[in-house]
């Protein structure tokens, strides 16, 4: 154990070589002397290789045939890394300077903290960036009973905590650093998820351990001209569903949680049908306000919309189309 490195970081990376420069230069102000990089290649074509060799000859370099996803790369570099504590990073974004030494001093205080995480000032230079907290409601953690063990820092009761989690994805990967046999017992990253695989992880993650806020950003995350494709919205919502049928099946939850987490995915549920609707994707509707109500979503309004997607599509049409000209 005390050869081990305190943090090591893995850097999930596809043809990006130009990010992956950028992104090993600052972790030169990580302030962890020891920090173990290593840089998990999901395939590039690019000089990737050759440009982790002339910034960080020290980092691990790994390369495995194109998955098109991030978190077989995450899981790759997490299984050879040998830090206590580890830390995902994508290859466009930055940890602030000299702030995951300090999550490391605080993990190594507290030992009954299993993860720590920070603020993440979303943006670019060109647009400028917001915090994330602030974006979510700063005071979002006011009432959640904890601790403030030492200035800057909270650690929150786990069951209170746990509530919020399953409200929405609290804090971002790239802010987040946590215990490596967490990770591991947690299941590490689910290699099916497209979407919504970081909130995965922590549904599995924040119902084992006691999690812990720091007063600071840690991250900085990169927002790329263009924004979401049109389609994001429903891929993230099947990506939610997905996280909470994976907290089902694979957490250790109590009767409480698994309360939380059915009720939450049955408005998941109605909201992913809702997406096929309102495209007019009548029988996508159909099967998926079916589902709703199986999983338990009895609300007359989820039957109202299951029934009205029985109807011939002529008719289904003309009734939206009074319906709109109503609300207008």
């Amino acid at each position: 154990m005390t050869d081990r490195p305190s943090l090591s970081v893995v850097i999930p990376t596809y043809n990006r070589s130009g990010f992956v420069r950028d992104c090993l230069r600052s972790l030169r102000h990580s302030g962890v002397p020891d920090l173990e990089i290593i840089v998990s290649d999901d395939g590039s074509t690019d000089d990737t290789a050759e440009v982790v060799a002339a910034t960080d000859p020290a980092a691990v370099y790994l390369w495995q045939p194109n998955t098109g996803t991030p978190t077989t790369a995450k899981n790759k570099g997490f299984a050879v890394s040998t830090g206590r504590y580890v830390g995902f990073l994508d290859c466009d974004d930055e940890w602030a300077a000299g702030a995951p030494a300090a999550a490391v001093g605080l993990l190594d205080r507290h030992p009954d903290v299993g993860l720590v995480f920070g603020d993440t000032l979303i943006g670019n230079d060109r647009d400028g960036r917001y915090s994330l907290n602030h974006r979510l409601g700063g005071d979002r953690f006011a009432g959640v009973p904890g601790s403030a063990p030492e200035p800057g820092f909270r650690v929150f009761d786990r069951t209170a905590f746990y509530r919020k989690v399953v409200e929405r994805n609290q804090w971002s990967v790239c802010a987040a650093i946590l215990r490596r046999e967490v990770f591991e017992a947690a299941g590490g990253f689910d290699p099916a998820m497209r979407e919504a695989e970081d909130w995965d992880l922590w549904l599995r993650v924040a119902c084992r351990t006691n999690v812990g806020a720091m007063d600071a950003p840690l991250a900085r995350y990169y927002v790329h001209a263009g924004g979401m494709s049109r389609n994001a919205e429903e891929r993230f919502a099947r990506g939610f569903c997905q996280a909470l049928r994976n907290a089902l099946r694979r957490a250790p939850l109590t009767a409480e949680q698994r309360t939380l987490i059915r009720s939450r995915l049955r408005g998941e549920l109605f909201h992913l049908a809702y997406q096929a609707y309102d495209k007019g994707r009548f029988d996508d509707a159909r099967e998926r306000f079916a589902g709703a109500l199986r999983a338990g979503n009895l609300h007359p309004r989820t039957a109202a919309y299951w029934l009205a997607c029985h109807l011939p599509e002529p008719a289904l049409r003309g009734i939206r189309g009074l319906k709109r000209g109503v609300s207008v």
